[in-house]
């Protein structure tokens, strides 16, 4: 295949230490690698920034147009890398847990788990959009395995 934009997602993932194929899956999933995209609450390109966490981070990196995709795709790795630290303190490391917590909400997990919750008790949505990209990841990984 050839995505958009692979090189920088491969090159971004291996600078925080990510898996590239999540990344690139999520940016699928989110905008259909649509770097101009728009989202219904307002959110920034690729990876589908909302305008909040854009403003918050954006000067933490150093970045400055959240429609570039290099920009937009560093600040959603390095808000992985952040949403993992919030999900540490819970012992929760699963990529689904990370995937619900980037598009759910990371307040809204956190507050679940402190409650006692688990899997079952995310929204369906929300953990239908883990699964897709997660699913997505891996069949792209066994299809370079089988060449």
């Amino acid at each position: 295949m050839n995505e958009p934009y692979l090189d920088i997602y491969k090159h971004i993932a291996a600078e925080y230490g990510l898996d590239w194929r999540l990344l690139l899956e999520q940016g699928w999933r989110e905008s259909r690698w649509d770097p101009l995209a728009i989202g219904e609450a307002g959110e920034y390109g690729l990876m589908q920034i909302h305008p909040a966490t854009w403003e918050q981070w954006a000067a933490r990196l150093d970045l400055f147009d959240p429609f570039d995709p290099a920009s937009n795709i560093r600040l959603a790795a390095a808000y992985w890398v952040w949403l993992r630290q919030q999900l540490q303190t819970r012992n929760r490391l699963e990529d689904y847990w990370l995937l619900a917590a980037y598009n759910w909400g990371i307040n809204n997990v956190l507050r679940l788990l402190d409650a006692g919750g688990t899997w079952n008790d995310v929204p369906s949505r929300v953990q239908n959009y883990a699964y897709d990209i997660i699913l997505a990841a891996e069949a792209r990984a066994a299809a370079e395995i089988a060449g």
